[in-house]
């Protein structure tokens, strides 16, 4: 009895103690200084070719250009809200052929407001080479985004590697997101 007793005391004493021990001083004005970055991410361009797209007509094709409106960029949210922009682009060739991405952000008028471009590299052995590019969208950059609603790819396929043909094989596939950090909220 007497050492269920004491068992229990010890537990008490020691709760008692771990308690205290874990206490400190809080301090709330921190939270006036809190500061909320809201970020909202979104596929933005998508393009899947096999390496037979780059054929036609018994010749070979060097570029290849695709095209997409994309009006939020001058809608009033996205121009009120958004400070800074991320592209992150994602290439994936299998092609023994390198190629070079170019992505052109036009304007109502199709006057270029942002040009930048990057490559793919080959694919000897046909495997999945990755490589991945990220534009920044900040200051100018992103004024000019947000006079854009439309995307150009062109994809050229750089000399050397294998000729391309009805039988080549492999793919190139880009895939991109954005990633669109919005005005600070402050807590009050």
């Amino acid at each position: 009895m007497i050492k269920k007793l004491v068992k229990h005391i010890a537990i008490i004493v020691l709760f008692c103690f771990t308690i205290v021990s874990c206490t400190k001083e809080v301090d709330f004005d921190q939270a006036k200084d809190l500061s909320l970055e809201p970020i909202v991410a979104s596929n933005l361009v998508f393009f899947n070719a096999p390496a037979t797209n780059f054929f036609a007509n018994s010749s070979e094709l060097i570029t290849v250009r695709d095209s997409v409106i994309i009006d939020l960029f001058n809608r009033d949210f996205f121009v009120d809200n958004v400070v800074k922009a991320e592209f992150v682009f994602e290439t994936v060739n299998s092609i023994n052929r390198a190629f070079s991405i170019q992505v052109d952000f036009l304007d109502d008028a199709n006057q270029q407001r942002h040009t930048f471009s990057f490559t793919s590299l080959a694919s000897p052995t046909h495997a999945d080479i990755i490589t991945t590019h990220t534009e920044v969208f900040e200051n100018n950059l992103l004024d000019d985004l947000k006079a854009s609603n439309k995307v150009v790819l062109t994809i050229q396929a750089l000399s050397g590697g294998s000729p391309l043909n009805n039988s080549t094989p492999g793919r190139i596939q880009l895939k991109s997101k954005g990633i669109f950090y919005l005005t600070t909220g402050e807590i009050e």
